[in-house]
């Protein structure tokens, strides 16, 4: 089996994280410890690519790809690779050997916009991504009008560090960027900023702000400075393809993971719980229903 992980690499605390997870829970519930998991973390998208050729060469049987942005390098391969079975994660496009998963990214970012608007009605709101891609642009134009569903008159920032694979990877300039919107009156930041989330998260503390935290429970990254997380659980989805694949029941195509269901959630825990009232989680539940019917 081979990992190629989105840019950070393990111990990003987020997407790559919950990959590795699912993988280890793979091997360790299923009865196979003898699967032998490589990983590539590649720092460009071209490194990311060759890491790619080289497992498939080596013989890989399994790939998980962190991000969308092989999904033309991995229909490609998949050709000249039958027997190879793909798990592209944010992916919209599948084939007979490869699942493309993916999520409503434009309604998780508008439940985020809830969310902020319902714990802190004071108001001063931004989004903060790592890089600026389809994606990121999807989750914020989300978040935005989430908050504007709560407060119609609600002004929100949006920024990005960059648009190369890697701008998450900017720590300095993450907390820059914070900084900068905290010290404009920005009250809370939705942070989708990869490993730079954890210094965003130390600056909202120092500034005495907030943040949400992004794909992972990051609850934690500063108790009392981070309202909640948009926690996709992409663990849980690795965990399931990999073992449909044990039992011969792997399908290509795409899987879309629906707004209500178990793998799309806002954790609340000892960490946040007195951040986020119960009148903004009735808030946050109705919105979810609205958007599981099609509207907002």
């Amino acid at each position: 089996m081979f990992i190629l992980t989105d840019a950070g690499g393990l111990g990003d605390r987020g997407k790559n994280d919950l990959i590795w997870r699912g993988c280890q829970r793979f091997a360790e519930e299923t009865g196979e410890p003898a699967v032998k998991i490589e990983k590539g973390d590649p720092t460009t998208v071209a490194e990311g690519r060759e890491q790619l050729k080289t497992a498939l060469a080596a013989g890989a049987d399994a790939v998980v790809v962190g991000s969308c942005y092989w999904q033309k390098d991995v229909l490609d391969l998949a050709r000249r690779y039958p027997r190879t079975k793909f798990i592209v994660l944010e992916g919209r496009e599948g084939s007979g050997n490869v699942k493309a998963v993916n999520y409503p990214v434009s309604d998780t970012g508008y439940l985020m916009g809830v969310a902020a608007a319902a714990a802190v009605p004071a108001g001063g709101f931004g989004f903060l991504a790592g890089r600026e891609d389809e994606l990121t642009r999807e989750l914020a134009a989300g978040f935005a009008a989430g908050v504007r569903s709560e407060i119609p008159a609600a002004i929100v920032s949006t920024a990005f560090l960059g648009r190369d694979f890697g701008s998450s990877l900017d720590r300095g300039r993450a907390r820059a960027s914070a900084r900068r919107m905290f010290l404009s009156d920005t009250g809370v930041i939705f942070a989708a900023a990869g490993v730079s989330n954890e210094t965003i998260a130390a600056e909202a503390k120092d500034q005495g702000k907030l943040v949400i935290g992004f794909e992972s429970n990051q609850n934690y990254l500063e108790r009392g400075y981070v309202i909640t997380s948009l926690n996709i659980r992409w663990d849980e989805v690795i965990f399931e393809e990999l073992t449909a694949l044990r039992d011969r029941r792997f399908k290509g195509g795409v899987r879309s993971l629906p707004i209500g269901s178990e793998y799309i959630c806002y954790p609340i825990d000892a960490n946040n719980r007195a951040l986020i009232p119960a009148d903004a989680v009735l808030k946050i539940e109705a919105a979810r229903q609205r958007l599981a019917c099609g509207r907002r």
